[in-house]
């Protein structure tokens, strides 16, 4: 395996992801880089903070936020993320927010679904997107266009990391952007540069994280 790389959040130096140079698969394109975010993830404190500084987005532009929607492991981020917008702050001095946190669920067609004593959190609701990496945003676009089924408002989209800046016409919240890593690259299976040089796979990537090959 390549040497791993530590980046770090010029907003807080206890934030930071990890980066790891190469030929990675994922489900929609290949990457030359694995975007590790394993200690916002599961790392309590890491995880606090990364919320903070989520949470400073909807805080500032007095976003209401009634449910966040997490994705891909982000349950802990998530409950953080609904506590610092549920108390009162110096931006809103009203009373404490229910706020709910769910995750995702799929059906055989890779569909988000909510079962029926959950449709209630989404319906009518103001619904963050939560997920730790967006790449092409796909997987995003398809739990935006859940929400809405469900009769929901999508209120904003929340990464630690995204190659894109917006999606469905929503502002991506972010920590680490493009920006951070100019080199950064996503490719079609079929126009892979990497794959045309022969640079053999290292590893399949999903937001679970990779297995080496």
């Amino acid at each position: 395996m390549n040497e791993i790389y530590k980046l770090i959040s010029p907003r807080n130096e206890n934030v930071f992801i990890h980066l790891v140079q190469g030929h990675f698969v994922s489900a929609n394109n290949h990457i030359n880089y694995y975007i590790g975010t394993s200690d916002v993830k599961h790392n309590h404190d890491v995880s606090v903070d990364t919320a903070m500084l989520l949470s400073e987005y909807y805080n500032t532009n007095d976003i209401p936020v009634d449910t966040v929607l997490c994705l891909y492991e982000t349950q802990a981020l998530g409950a953080y993320i609904a506590h610092e917008l549920s108390r009162p702050n110096m931006f809103r001095y009203d009373s404490k927010r229910e706020i709910f946190v769910i995750g995702s669920e799929y059906d055989a067609s890779g569909n988000l679904i909510f079962r029926d004593n959950l449709v209630r959190m989404i319906k009518n609701k103001n619904v963050v997107v939560l997920i730790s990496a967006i790449t092409s945003g796909k997987t995003v676009a398809r739990a935006m266009e859940s929400v809405e089924y469900y009769g929901g408002r999508v209120a904003g989209i929340s990464s630690v990391f995204s190659a894109v800046d917006e999606i469905g016409g929503v502002h991506v919240n972010t920590i680490f952007s493009l920006s951070d890593i100019p080199e950064y690259r996503a490719y079609q299976s079929h126009n892979c540069p990497m794959c045309q040089q022969g640079m053999p796979v290292m590893a399949i990537a999903n937001s679970y994280g990779y297995s080496v090959l």
